[in-house]
C-alpha cells in the first residue's frame, strides 16, 4: 500500500493558497489600474483642448511634445537623465545617512534633543533656494553644489519624521519591553526602531520629492547638464515643446523614485498594511 507524503501534500496546499491569494490581489488591483490609465488619458485630452484655445498659443499640444521628444539625441538625453538621477540619489542617500541617526538620537534622548534640535529648528525655515549663492561659494565643483542643495532639501523631512517616529512611540510598548527584562539596547532595536520605521519611511517618501525639486533648481542655476539644464536651455531658445519634455521627464523620474522608496518600505516593514 502506497504511503502518503503528508509534507508534500501540505506544501502543495500552501502553494495553491498562495497562488489564489496572488490572483485575488491582482484581480482587486485591476479597477485601480484602469482608473489610473483613464486619469492619464483624461489629462492628455484636457491638455490638448487647452492648447487649442486662442490665448494659449504658446502652449504646445501633447502631439508637439511627442514630436520634440522623438527628435532628441537619445544618448545625450539618457546622459542628462542619468546625471540628474545620480545627483538626486547621492544627495538623498547622504541626507538619509545623516538625518536618520540624528533624528533617532534627538527623539530618543532628551539631553541630545535640547542640545541639537535648536540649531536644526533655526535652519529649517530657511528655504533651500536661499542657499544657492552660498552653495556656489562653498562648492566650486558644479556637481557637488547641486548635490549639497539636494541633500539640504531632503534633510529636514527625514530628520523631523524620524524624531516624530521615535518620540511618539506608545508608552505601553516601552513598558511591555521593560517588564520582560529587555535592556535599553534590546528595547531600542526590538521595540523603538520597528515602531518608528513607518514614520521614518514617510519622511523618506517626502524627501525624495523635495530632492527632485532641488536638483532641478540647482541644474537650472548651474546650466551644466541634467534635466533641469535641458528645461532651462529650451526656455532660453524658445523651444517650448522641449520644456514640456523636460517637465515630463522630471515627473516620471520623480514618480519612479517614489515607487522605489515605497518598495523598500514594503520589504522592510512587512507588518504594516
Amino acid at each position: 500500500m502506497a504511503t502518503i507524503d503528508y509534507a508534500h501534500v501540505i506544501a502543495s496546499a500552501r502553494e495553491i493558497r498562495a497562488r489564489a491569494a496572488r490572483w485575488r490581489t491582482a484581480r482587486a488591483n485591476v479597477p485601480g489600474l484602469l482608473l489610473r490609465l483613464m486619469s492619464i488619458v483624461l489629462f492628455l485630452l484636457v491638455w490638448s483642448a487647452f492648447s487649442l484655445l486662442p490665448w494659449a498659443v504658446q502652449v504646445p499640444s501633447p502631439a508637439d511634445v511627442l514630436k520634440a521628444a522623438l527628435r532628441l539625441d537619445a544618448a545625450e538625453f539618457a546622459h542628462d537623465l542619468f546625471l540628474s538621477a545620480s545627483r538626486v540619489l547621492l544627495g538623498f542617500v547622504i541626507a538619509a545617512m545623516v538625518g536618520i541617526p540624528l533624528g533617532i538620537v534627538i527623539g530618543y534622548s532628551q539631553i541630545l534633543r535640547d542640545l541639537l534640535f535648536t540649531p536644526i529648528e533655526l535652519l529649517r525655515p530657511v528655504p533651500p533656494i536661499a542657499w544657492i549663492p552660498l552653495a556656489i561659494l562653498f562648492f566650486p565643483e558644479i556637481d557637488w553644489m547641486i548635490i549639497f542643495l539636494t541633500f539640504y532639501g531632503a534633510f529636514f523631512p527625514i530628520v523631523y519624521n524620524t524624531v516624530a517616529g521615535v518620540s511618539n512611540i506608545r508608552a505601553t510598548y516601552i513598558r511591555a519591553g521593560q517588564s520582560l527584562g529587555a535592556s535599553q539596547w534590546t528595547l531600542f532595536w526590538e521595540v523603538v526602531l520597528p515602531a518608528a520605521l513607518p514614520v521614518i519611511f514617510t519622511g523618506l517618501y517626502i524627501a525624495i520629492g523635495v530632492a527632485w525639486l532641488m536638483v532641478v533648481a540647482g541644474e537650472m542655476i548651474a546650466n551644466k547638464g541634467g534635466v533641469g539644464a535641458l528645461t532651462w536651455q529650451s526656455y532660453q531658445t524658445t523651444q517650448y515643446p522641449m520644456i514640456f519634455v523636460g517637465m515630463a521627464s522630471i515627473g516620471v523620474l520623480g514618480y519612479l523614485s517614489s515607487l522605489v522608496v515605497r518598495g523598500v518600505a514594503r520589504l522592510i516593514i512587512r507588518w504594516e498594511p
